[in-house]
């Protein structure tokens, strides 16, 4: 027996009587609905309120919410037109029922499959930390709002939970809330709630913003107030451009000073893994060369830069910061990236090319490098104003 295929857009709007109830939207003479026009009783009504919706059989009879705009309704309506379509031909299977379980049994189901996920290696262990904090904190919120069933989840919670995520930033980060409704987002379709909100309903944030490196006088200023392995261990994270956790679990047996380069890769012993898995070789100038050289192996750890006690030391943002209010340096203005960042303007502005620089990064494209280019062409476009106005004056 065929199914009924059929999408069909509606409104859910308030009558007169105080009742509500799903109408047809009036159409114009080209057939593009008109905003708030629908039909009443074959009779046209202007209805600002509400929600224009979807409905369809899948296989049970379902509405859909689009929210307030036709042109997200018709968006919703085409995407399910073209599902079906999809599924007629075997492309794709039929989305899964939306679980009836509870939203603390939804997460906990969710956070079991990707731990095994963590333990068999195809998910890296911070990313089960970040799904694991974000979704508590989701599923807290939930049952606050007195919402303990996955199905009664909307739409609206969503984008409210959101909202609240950005209030609880410490900085109001629009990313953060960004970041954190992915995420909801990513554990919701897991459950067969895919079409809970619309890509427009993500939090914008400003992208390609300005980039922040430390100025050379910073530099000399705080290297003056480090002893020798707190030099080394910012000296590397300067002159070899690595990121937190592949400085935090190197070891000398990556260290190839001979041939002038680090190895950074799988490293089994500390569940380390490179991020998005590419192994590459850093190679370093000859003064970082002979910072290395300097720095004894521990008895009992091969780590290079390990804590007092031989383990992993993940304090190094707290002890820079220590370093930088002794050298008079503002401490809100001093964190690990900048060093990654300092790095990569650094090499270009002294020639180096942008394959080069992000086979050096560890980078999969040259996007993520172009970035840094756009800070160095923003310096050059400040001085050729400066130069202008410099003549005219």
């Amino acid at each position: 027996m065929r199914m009924n295929r059929k999408v069909s857009v509606w409104k859910h709007v308030r009558l007169a009587d105080g009742k509500w109830r799903y109408c047809r939207p009036v159409l114009d003479d080209k057939g593009k609905i008109v905003p708030n026009m629908v039909n009443v009783n074959s009779h046209e009504e202007k209805h600002p309120e509400g929600e224009y919706c979807i409905c369809f059989y899948n296989p049970k009879l379902t509405w859909q919410k689009c929210g307030p705009k036709p042109a997200d309704a018709l968006a919703a309506a085409e995407h399910q037109r073209a599902l079906f379509k999809a599924m007629e031909h075997g492309i794709v299977q039929r989305p899964k029922q939306a679980q009836n379980g509870t939203i603390e049994e939804a997460v906990t189901n969710f956070l079991q499959v990707l731990e095994a996920k963590v333990a068999n290696g195809s998910k890296r262990p911070k990313t089960y930390e970040a799904y694991k904090q974000v979704l508590k904190e989701f599923q807290a919120y939930c049952e606050r709002l007195g919402k303990h069933s996955l199905s009664k989840i909307t739409r609206l919670d969503v984008i409210n939970y959101a909202a609240w995520a950005r209030k609880q930033s410490p900085t109001n980060s629009r990313r953060t809330a960004n970041t954190k409704f992915v995420r909801v987002n990513s554990f919701l379709k897991a459950h067969g709630l895919a079409l809970v909100t619309y890509k427009d309903d993500a939090p914008k944030y400003p992208k390609d913003g300005p980039v922040h490196v430390y100025s050379d006088e910073q530099l000399q200023k705080f290297f003056a107030k480090c002893n020798p392995r707190q030099r080394a261990v910012f000296k590397t994270l300067l002159m070899a451009g690595l990121r937190k956790s592949e400085l935090v679990f190197l070891t000398h047996d990556r260290l190839h000073l001979d041939k002038g380069y680090i190895r950074i890769d799988e490293n089994p012993k500390y569940d380390f893994m490179p991020k998005a898995y590419q192994v590459r070789d850093v190679y370093i100038p000859d003064e970082l060369v002979g910072i290395l050289r300097t720095i004894t192996p521990r008895s009992g750890c091969d780590l290079v830069f390990p804590t007092r006690y031989g383990t992993p030391n993940f304090k190094l943002l707290v002890m820079g910061r220590r370093i930088g209010k002794r050298a008079g340096m503002n401490q809100d203005d001093f964190w690990l990236h900048k060093w990654r960042s300092t790095y990569a303007t650094h090499c270009l502005r002294n020639g180096m090319d942008l394959a080069t620089l992000r086979d050096q990064m560890g980078h999969k494209d040259l996007k993520s490098i172009e970035r840094y280019l756009k800070a160095l062409q923003q310096d050059e476009r400040g001085e050729k104003v400066r130069r202008v106005w410099a003549k005219a004056a």
